[in-house]
């Protein structure tokens, strides 16, 4: 639901921003976004005993855009809406426009096999022609015996798995037999 909402705020900020700004603004609530982590931030904005304006202030003071007219206006209707928890979401959401907009998407390659840049180069390449977009890929090491590639914006999961193989081979021989 939060996500939702942060979508409609988003849509109405992009149409008040031209180009330049969008990428100041989706900067600054990435910092903004990073911030919500702290349990003394959130226990700043969650206070009921500070008014909307110092609550605005002192996110402006923690941007390097606070001059930034229509930025500080869209944190003041947040925070007289009670809604500043949302940053968090529409940080995500400024990024996906953003992808959208470049044409540009991240991705993930987990597994618990070794990819070189060779290899991770090449699945860029091919994903970015497939899809006519360009594609970056960050590989991260975990437990899944085989290879995961998500690219969440566009909605694509990829997976080979080593156990399921064998599963299905197994199955496969016993059918035969």
């Amino acid at each position: 639901m939060r996500e939702i909402v942060a979508k409609k705020y988003v849509k109405a900020l992009i149409l008040a921003l031209d180009a330049s700004e969008f990428d100041r603004a989706s900067d600054e609530f990435k910092k903004l976004a990073s911030a919500f982590s702290i349990p003394k931030f959130n226990f700043i904005i969650d206070s009921p005993m500070i008014d909307a304006k110092s609550k605005v202030e002192f996110l402006l003071s923690l941007i390097d855009d606070s001059s930034n007219k229509k930025l500080g206006n869209f944190l003041l209707l947040l925070s007289q809406r009670q809604r500043l928890h949302l940053i968090p979401e529409i940080s995500k959401e400024f990024e996906y426009q953003k992808a959208i907009r470049d044409a540009k998407y991240k991705g993930i390659i987990s597994g618990n096999i070794d990819i070189t840049p060779a290899q991770k180069s090449e699945l860029e390449s091919k994903f970015s022609n497939k899809f006519d977009v360009k594609v970056e890929f960050e590989t991260i090491k975990n437990d899944f015996n085989g290879i995961k590639i998500e690219l969440d914006d566009l909605g694509v999961e990829v997976s080979f798995s080593i156990d399921r193989l064998k599963a299905q081979m197994s199955e496969y021989i016993l059918k035969v037999i």
